[in-house]
């Protein structure tokens, strides 16, 4: 009976030891997927907050900085990697990353949690990682098109950024999307005090009829291929001030919107909240070059917008309509959008594959130009294109 008792209590103690023994089985994976975006602490740089898991901190914080890189790569709502074929792609290197995730990791903050789970233990912590280095990777292994590739192919847009509504802090708002847009290799072009909106632009903005935005005529009157609006507001927290910023981009040609985000900073107590407007900015800054890339690549597919106006003169405006029409739908293999049409003042958008500008369209238009007169270029500006035709009586842009 003693003999029992004894072996009784040995396995009693052999058992509650065995259920506490920690057994973790490494993976190239993350074990976990638990991470949320904090704050875009710079243009090529991205702060998260990522959980890992193991028998020990150490192995724990290994497997938060394997999340941590998942999450730039796959994670949150813009992630590098963003279609399945993408991922696929990328697999072999995504792994490399996971078993060397230090390489891209430019701070790690003390620990923010931990707990025991199902005798392992979990941490949390705050990493910078260093998303312009993915980029380039992957873009080097051609996985993903690199913003240098994209600008050989087609020329990367060039853009325009307004204050929506304006604020204490719209001129904060409007300079740090400038700075992300230059950081990723666009071309910005900004309105200079007292700028104006170009008289052919205005007048064909009224021959349209459409309510006006103001933006989208300077943006048309600079010559850039997008513009952004940018709206900043603040919120109190109970741990200090938040900025967000809402953004939406358009096409300027056609009017497209190409995207909208809001972007936020972190809550915390400052004394000058224009900081907070430029961590916010970054966030949304993210966020829409990435849309715009995703659009532009779309449109070296199957071709970049044009406005084109035509200028002629009464007797002659149905035939030229006819003819500048004839000519564009040679030009272009997608629908051609009419937007305006009196007797001697038209507009369109017209959709053209490898036409890098609006000056080698007024070439190929007028090579294939049948009508009344011959066209001359009266402005070219971006994506905007104004020609007339001459030699047949007088042209004149009314408001009919």
């Amino acid at each position: 009976m003693r003999k029992f008792l004894v072996l009784t209590l040995v396995l009693v103690l052999c058992f509650a030891g065995c259920s506490n023994k920690c057994d973790f089985k490494k993976q190239q994976t993350p074990a976990l997927y638990e991470a949320t975006f904090v704050e875009s602490s710079g243009t090529g740089e991205m702060m998260i907050k990522a959980t890992g898991i193991g028998c020990s901190v150490e192995e724990a914080l290994e497997e938060a900085k394997k999340t941590a890189v998942w999450f730039v790569l796959e994670g949150g709502d813009k992630p590098i990697l963003k279609t399945q074929a993408e991922k696929t792609r990328a697999y072999g290197l995504e792994m490399q990353m996971y078993a060397n995730p230090v390489k891209y990791i430019r701070w790690i903050s003390d620990i923010k949690s931990k707990k025991k789970e199902g005798g392992k233990t979990k941490v949390t912590y705050l990493f910078k990682i260093d998303v312009a280095m993915i980029q380039q990777e992957l873009a080097a292994a051609e996985i993903i098109t690199s913003t240098e590739d994209l600008g050989e192919s087609m020329g990367l847009p060039t853009v325009s950024v307004f204050a929506d509504k304006g604020g204490d802090f719209a001129k904060t708002a409007v300079s740090a999307l400038q700075e992300y847009f230059q950081d990723n290799s666009f071309e910005v072009y900004k309105a200079a005090q007292g700028d104006t909106v170009n008289k052919i632009v205005a007048k064909m903005a009224a021959l349209e009829g459409a309510e006006t935005d103001p933006m989208h005529d300077m943006a048309l009157s600079l010559g850039t291929d997008v513009y952004a609006k940018v709206n900043y507001s603040g919120v109190n927290g109970t741990a200090g001030t938040k900025a967000s910023v809402a953004v939406e981009v358009f096409e300027t040609a056609s009017g497209k919107m190409l995207g909208t985000t809001t972007g936020f900073s972190a809550e915390r107590r400052v004394g000058d909240a224009n900081a907070l407007v430029q961590e916010a900015v970054n966030d949304a800054g993210a966020k829409v070059v990435s849309q715009i890339r995703k659009e532009w690549m779309e449109m070296v597919k199957k071709g970049k917008p044009f406005k084109v106006a035509v200028l002629s003169n009464s007797s002659d405006g149905a035939a030229v309509d006819e003819a500048v029409y004839g000519a564009l739908k040679g030009l272009s293999t997608r629908p051609i959008k009419r937007q305006a049409g009196g007797k001697s003042t038209f507009t369109y958008i017209v959709y053209v594959k490898d036409m890098p500008n609006a000056y080698e369209l007024f070439q190929a238009l007028k090579k294939a130009y049948g009508g009344p007169g011959q066209l001359e270029k009266v402005s070219d500006a971006g994506s905007f294109l104004v020609i007339k035709a001459a030699g047949n009586g007088e042209v004149e842009l009314t408001i009919e």
